[in-house]
């Protein structure tokens, strides 16, 4: 059992099972002085995306956020989705080269157990990931919908919004969730560059209109 473990074959399989022993470790120690690397994580990601149930792509919605919401990966903490990413990879790698080793006594080239695993790791991710996401806890009392972020401060995140051409912006509401918003300026004329905080004033169907935020 440890020599199909360690053989070259499976060597990525076994780093990835690995690396998530060593993520357990730390967490462990982590929880022991009070400190969580899951809300840590989840608190630093940018790819803990919100998207409105209504965007779609001719509304400017971003191809990288329909994938990442795809995977799931906006509806886990990003410490779990990366735990199931390595998992997945790992056990599909093992299951791939043990079937490959009983037929053929042999097991399979990287070439092809990485592509076999890259391919059911993301659909591990969409449907385990989902049922995951299901069963984790939730504080219903802290759902807001897209309306209830009237008069929020956020950052733009990506490009140059102006009007006409809105851009991404990270938003906080009152319980410090993440949303992730299209917004462009109020009045022609105006740029927000990446990095400019904006206050959001009114929306229509997926874009917020919004102004310079001055502390």
């Amino acid at each position: 059992m440890v020599d199909f473990l360690l053989t070259q074959a499976n060597l990525p399989f076994t780093l990835s099972l690995t690396f998530v022993l060593i993520l357990g470790v730390f967490e462990a120690l982590s929880l022991c002085i009070g400190y969580s690397l899951v809300g840590a994580l989840d608190d630093w990601a940018p790819s803990d995306l919100d998207i409105d149930s209504d965007a779609d792509s001719s509304a400017g919605g971003s191809g990288l956020t329909e994938i990442a919401a795809w995977l799931c990966l906006d509806r886990l903490p990003l410490l779990i989705w990366f735990v199931l990413v390595l998992v997945s990879f790992s056990i599909t790698g093992y299951i791939s080269n043990y079937i490959s080793l009983a037929i053929n006594n042999e097991l399979l080239p990287q070439s092809a157990t990485l592509p076999i695993a890259l391919f059911f790791t993301a659909f591990s991710c969409r449907y385990i990931g989902a049922l995951v996401a299901s069963i984790l806890p939730k504080n219903e009392s802290s759902a807001v919908s897209i309306d209830g972020l009237l008069g929020s401060v956020g950052t733009v995140t990506i490009g140059c919004a102006i009007k006409g051409n809105p851009s991404e912006a990270l938003v906080k509401d009152q319980y410090q969730q993440k949303h992730y918003v299209l917004v462009e300026p109020e009045l022609a004329g105006i740029e927000f560059s990446r990095g400019t905080q904006v206050v959001l004033l009114r929306r229509e169907g997926t874009v917020w209109s919004a102004a310079r935020f001055d502390s």
